[in-house]
């Protein structure tokens, strides 16, 4: 699912159709600002594994640790630093309900993720973060992602997944596609002038700090995890819902902040729990920075 330049070490529904989830969070962010904060997780489904096989919707670990993920952490919470609640909408949790890794649907599933969120009279946001999964065979950490490109980029730091041609996003996606066959429908062109590459909004390496040191502290029976930084998503559907994620935040002058976290691919029961643990650990440091904004 891509990564960045070197793995680091051990140190079919569509997620938008929330019609009245999307409304409850609009009604509850107007009535205070106070209240606490609400973040959504995605996790992404079957992608070709490079050998001519296919990673399939049960070994995708990003889509696996969404199901384990609780629908809030509380104030009290050991994960939450921040004295007010967390609301964690999970909407691909259920099966079959992951993030097709194709690239003409990730551009258009963002698009229509942010328009069920966005109060079309004020263009304020009512999702104060995103968090994006996805599986990196191979990892022995939990990542925070600091950048993302747009199919203009090339790089030879990926030379084993991209050959010859060092562009992004040709690799083809679970349909069989590349970025080169997005649509018009389904915004071809989209982000012809924006920056080839975009940043996190948020301090990556000061979030992956404090979510370790967090995670890790909830008793000493618990496999110890590592969250590291990472240089960026890469160029295939991680690096691409990254970025287009990013990018719409920009375009629209949006608050919300945006982080990805590339997860291994264990599929144990308890590597599955801890999994979800650290990402409720980065949960919380991203919404720390949220506060002290």
């Amino acid at each position: 699912m891509g990564g960045g330049p070197v793995p680091p070490s051990g140190s079919a529904a569509v997620v938008t159709s929330l019609p009245d989830k999307g409304e409850q969070v609009h009604r509850s962010k107007s009535s205070t600002q106070s209240d606490g904060y609400t973040v959504l997780v995605t996790g992404m489904g079957p992608f070709p594994d490079g050998e001519g096989g296919r990673y399939e919707e049960d070994d995708n670990t990003s889509h696996l640790i969404t199901q384990y993920l609780p629908g809030s952490l509380p104030a009290s919470h050991p994960l939450n630093p921040t004295q007010l609640p967390i609301c964690i909408l999970n909407p691909t949790a259920p099966a079959g309900c992951y993030v097709k890794t194709e690239y003409g649907y990730i551009r258009s599933f963002v698009q229509r993720l942010y328009d069920e969120f966005t109060d079309p009279g004020t263009g304020v946001c009512t999702l104060d973060a995103v968090v994006h999964l996805g599986m990196a065979d191979g990892f022995r950490a939990y990542t925070v992602e600091e950048r993302a490109f747009n199919q203009r980029m090339s790089s030879n730091w990926w030379s084993d997944q991209l050959g010859q041609n060092t562009r992004y996003y040709l690799i083809p996606d679970d349909a069989g596609r590349t970025v080169e066959d997005i649509t018009e429908d389904e915004g071809k062109d989209l982000w012809r002038d924006a920056p080839t590459g975009l940043a996190a909004e948020v301090d990556v390496s000061r979030v992956a700090n404090d979510a370790v040191r967090a995670v890790n502290s909830l008793g000493e029976e618990k496999k110890v995890v590592s969250i590291v930084p990472h240089f960026e998503a890469g160029p295939f559907g991680c690096g691409f819902i990254y970025y287009e994620s990013l990018a719409t935040c920009r375009k629209r002058k949006l608050g919300t902040k945006v982080v990805f976290s590339h997860v291994p691919s264990w599929k144990d029961e308890p590597s599955l729990q801890r999994g979800a643990e650290a990402i409720c650990a980065i949960i919380g440091a991203v919404c720390k920075q949220v506060e002290s904004d």
